[in-house]
């Protein structure tokens, strides 16, 4: 298949003791079905290109990207509900079961979609298979495997009832640890009576936290031994289609999961230019940190308690040894034994007064103030609407977007960090779902820390 890179390195470099964990453990994105492959999987074998690019050759996963973007692709294995708890029907509805429902740090809707010409896993009914979960980073609990019924129309969206749960397994074992291609794995019997095409439904439930993971697998009983059709070009990897062309630059980073040593550092794809990896980099040296093949994430480990620090991240094009503008981020660890205190603390001002009379609509004005100790670069606030709230994006100030219940403001181009203290203001015009019921949004957030 494609190319199956590692996606971090082991580095220990600069003078403040900044120590690139291997393999990388992120934060919100730990795995997906690789057998049958998921959607979400597959379409990043089929995407994956040789100058690190996403380049989707099956239409569905041209699709699939077209609606969800780059990031879905880059972190395939991250397609996830930290709320998720074990629940199915009731709490995931009908027709977003592919994403869990959409609550996750990365947009997978796009994979939700009613299509024939998904990558698809040929499998022959009543056999026993070895099914396999990638463990990009490693966590104890269940998974529970679901095939849709005979009679199933594939040509409609997938529901709850049209699931059965065949298999069940705690635990299972796994390949080699964390942050590569290896998997859990263990055996599952398929029902006898099934023929055609039908979907394969995967819910990993951590027993360590409320996390979960999703994962449809599209698979056709007819008589096939595991092999995988609609992968573009066989699944080889395409020739550089820009060997020459300068990288761009990334989108916005962000320090999560900071403890007193530790932290998880990520950033948003490259959208332009011929990016083959990224580098983080210590601002006072210049040395790099790390580097990676395309993931845009990496952790920080060997870190000071209660110190502030400051890396840079970088594209670069190996073709040419060309790299880009850099992308900052400042967060402080937490003191030994301390409460955690994350890079983005905020406080927050809401405001949105309707349009009066029988009218829908409101004006949201939102200020957010930055209480941490520490300048908040390449700021982003997020927040979920409780009401069925619909958000006119873009905004002004910020650039805003909804996604399901979440909305996202990001920064503009003349404001992008918060010094401590400072506070930003933006607005946008939205409609609630119900004229006079308008109630205020909850979970606010400054680069992945709650706000008060």
């Amino acid at each position: 298949m494609r190319r199956m890179a590692a996606w971090a390195a082991a580095v220990v470099l600069g003078a403040a003791g900044l120590v690139a964990a291997a393999p990388p453990a992120p934060a919100e994105a730990h795995g997906a079905e690789v057998f049958p492959g998921s959607r979400q999987y597959l379409c990043w074998v089929d995407g994956g290109t040789a100058n690190g690019q996403v380049d989707p050759q099956n239409p569905a996963c041209a699709n699939a990207y077209a609606v969800s973007g780059t990031s879905a692709f880059y972190n395939w294995f991250g397609n996830l509900d930290s709320n998720g708890a074990g629940r199915t029907a009731g709490y995931i509805p009908d027709g977003q079961i592919c994403d869990g429902g959409g609550r996750g740090p990365y947009d997978f809707s796009g994979f939700n979609a009613v299509r024939d010409d998904w990558p698809r896993t040929h499998l022959t009914a009543g056999e026993t298979y070895q099914f396999q979960h990638n463990n990009w980073a490693e966590h104890p609990g269940r998974f529970d495997v679901y095939v849709t019924e005979q009679g199933w129309d594939p040509s409609s969206p997938l529901a709850w009832d049209d699931l059965e749960l065949i298999d069940s397994v705690t635990n299972p074992p796994d390949t080699g640890g964390p942050g590569a291609l290896n998997y859990y794995y263990w055996d599952v019997a398929l029902p006898a009576d099934r023929s055609g095409d039908h979907m394969i439904f995967t819910h990993w439930v951590r027993s360590d936290s409320n996390e979960n993971f999703y994962s449809c697998s599209d698979v056709a009983f007819d008589g096939g031994d595991g092999e995988v059709t609609g992968i573009g070009d066989g699944g080889e990897p395409t020739e550089p289609a820009c060997p020459d062309e300068a990288p761009g630059a990334p989108g916005s980073v962000m320090a999560m999961s900071v403890t007193a040593t530790s932290a998880h550092v990520m950033w948003g794809a490259a959208e332009s230019g011929c990016v083959t990896g990224y580098d983080v980099l210590d601002p006072a040296t210049g040395q790099v940190i790390a580097s990676t093949d395309g993931s845009p994430m990496v952790d920080l480990t060997g870190l000071e308690p209660g110190t502030a620090y400051t890396v840079v991240v970088r594209s670069r094009n190996d073709h040419t040894g060309a790299v880009s503008g850099t992308r900052n981020v400042t967060f402080t660890t937490l003191d030994d034994g301390g409460v955690p205190e994350p890079t983005g603390a905020c406080t927050v001002d809401y405001s949105a007064p309707g349009w009066g009379g029988s009218s829908s609509g409101f004006t949201a004005s939102v200020t957010v103030t930055n209480t941490s100790a520490a300048t908040v670069s390449s700021w982003v606030v997020t927040f979920d609407y409780p009401g069925g709230q619909r958000v006119d994006v873009p905004g002004w100030s910020a650039t805003v977007a909804q996604l399901g219940t979440r909305v996202t403001a990001t920064h503009p181009a003349w404001k992008t960090s918060l010094a401590p203290g400072e506070s930003v203001t933006f607005g946008y015009n939205g409609a609630t779902a119900t004229a006079g019921i308008h109630p205020a949004p909850t979970s606010f957030a400054l680069n992945g820390a709650a706000c008060d």
